[in-house]
C-alpha cells in the first residue's frame, strides 16, 4: 500500500489549473507575445530552477527562461529531482549558453521561451533523450519540438527515464509491478483448496486490485498531464497491459471463488452426513434399548410363569398327597433314610412318600 500511496502522489492524477483561459501543464504555459522581447544571443546561466527552466544573466539583466517544447516533472512528480539534476549538472550556473527564440519569445509571467544550446547540442532535446522530459507542442512555437520529440523516441526504446520499468514510479513500472502481482497469484490459485486459504487469497488480491483501480483512474484522465504526458505514444499498450492484468486478476478470483464454493458445498454436504449419521446411531440406540427392554420384560414373564407353573404343581402335588397318604403313614424323614431302605425314589402314594421328598412336587420323592 505504501507503494500506492507513494504512486497516487507521485502522478497527481487530473490536477489542473485554467486561469484566464490558459491551461498549465507541468509549468508549460502556452501565452500570447510579450512585447520588447530580448534578441536571441549568448547568455550565462545564473541558477537552475527545475528541470525545464533556468535563470540567466542577458544583456546585463537577470532573466528567466522557459526551455521550450520540453515538459518536465513538475514538483514531487516521478523523476521531478533527478530531471533537475540533470539540467543543473549539464548547464551549471556559469555556463555560457546560446539561447534560440521562437515566435512568441515571453510567456505571461515574462519567462523567456527558448531553445538553450550550448557546445553545440540543443539542451531541450537532450533533456528528453534522457527521458526526463518530453515534447509539448504550443502553438505556435514549435521549432525545437520535432528534435525534442525524436530525442523522447530515443528515450521511449532504449527505457530510460519516465519510459524505465526499473523506476518504481514511473507508470511502466507500476504497470508491470502491478501485472507481476497478478501473476504471483495466478501462480498460487493452484494451491488454493480451503476455505481459509481463498479467504486469504482474496485478501491480498483485494489489495492488488486497488493498485489496479489506481492505474485505470490514470488511464481515464487528461493525457496532457503528466503520467501519460510521458506515454502518449505508447499509452494506449500500457493501458492494454493493466487491462489484460485486470482481467487475469478477475478470472483468477473467479477460480478461487469457485474453489470456495466447492469446498463450502462439500463442508455442507460433510456437515449433513455427520448429523444423518447422528440421527442413525441415536435411532439405532433407541432402537437396541426398545429391544432390551422388550426381552427383559419377556424374560421377567417367563420367569413369573415358571414360578407361578411351580407354585401350581407344588400346590397340587400336595392336594394329591393329602388325597393319597392313609392318615397315620409313616413317612421316611429325609432322602438319605429312603435310600438306605431302598425305597428311593418314593412315588407318591407309596408307603413312606412325603411332600418334603419331592422338592419340585412332580409325585416323585428322592429321584436323584
Amino acid at each position: 500500500m505504501a507503494d500506492l500511496r507513494r504512486f497516487v502522489s507521485d502522478h497527481k492524477v487530473g490536477v489542473s489549473l485554467v486561469t484566464a483561459g490558459i491551461l498549465v501543464v507541468g509549468g508549460v504555459i502556452g501565452g500570447v507575445a510579450v512585447a520588447g522581447s530580448p534578441d536571441e544571443g549568448s547568455a550565462t546561466v545564473t541558477a537552475v530552477v527545475d528541470g525545464d527552466t533556468i535563470d540567466v544573466e542577458l544583456g546585463g539583466k537577470e532573466q528567466r527562461v522557459r526551455l521550450l517544447n520540453v515538459d518536465t516533472p513538475e514538483v514531487d512528480g516521478c523523476l521531478h529531482e533527478e530531471a533537475t539534476a540533470f539540467l543543473a549538472e549539464r548547464i551549471p550556473p556559469g555556463t555560457e549558453v546560446e539561447l534560440e527564440l521562437d515566435e512568441e519569445h515571453h510567456d505571461q509571467y515574462d519567462r523567456l521561451l527558448a531553445g538553450v544550446v550550448e557546445g553545440g547540442q540543443l539542451v531541450n532535446a537532450e533533456i528528453a533523450r534522457q527521458g526526463l522530459g518530453v515534447a509539448v507542442l504550443i502553438e505556435p512555437n514549435d521549432r525545437f519540438y520535432d528534435d525534442v520529440l525524436s530525442a523522447q523516441e530515443e528515450a521511449e526504446a532504449d527505457g530510460l527515464g519516465l519510459f524505465s520499468q526499473d523506476v518504481a514510479c514511473t507508470l511502466p513500472a507500476q504497470v508491470g509491478a502491478y501485472a507481476g502481482q497478478v501473476e504471483d497469484l495466478e501462480a498460487r490459485v493452484a494451491a488454493v483448496v480451503t476455505i481459509e486459504q481463498a479467504d486469504g487469497w482474496a485478501a491480498e488480491a483485494a489489495t492488488v486490485a486497488t493498485v489496479g483501480s489506481a492505474l485505470a483512474a490514470i488511464f481515464d484522465g487528461d493525457e496532457g498531464h503528466f503520467p501519460l504526458l510521458a506515454h502518449t505514444g505508447d499509452r494506449s499498450s500500457l493501458q492494454r497491459d493493466a487491462e489484460d492484468a485486470d482481467a487475469r486478476l478477475a478470472a483468477a478470483q473467479e477460480q478461487v471463488d469457485e474453489v470456495r464454493r466447492a469446498e463450502e458445498q462439500r463442508l455442507q454436504e460433510e456437515q449433513e452426513r455427520q448429523e444423518q449419521e447422528e440421527r442413525d446411531r441415536a435411532e439405532a440406540e433407541r432402537l437396541a434399548q426398545e429391544e432390551a427392554e422388550r426381552l427383559a420384560r419377556e424374560e421377567a414373564d417367563r420367569q413369573a410363569r415358571e414360578q407361578a407353573e411351580r407354585e401350581e404343581a407344588e400346590r397340587r402335588a400336595a392336594e394329591e398327597s393329602t388325597q393319597q397318604e392313609p392318615s397315620g403313614s409313616a413317612y421316611y424323614e429325609n432322602c438319605a433314610a429312603a435310600r438306605a431302605a431302598g425305597a428311593a425314589p418314593v412315588l407318591v402314594g407309596q408307603p413312606g412318600y412325603g411332600r418334603h421328598l419331592d422338592r419340585d412336587g412332580d409325585g416323585i420323592g428322592c429321584e436323584s
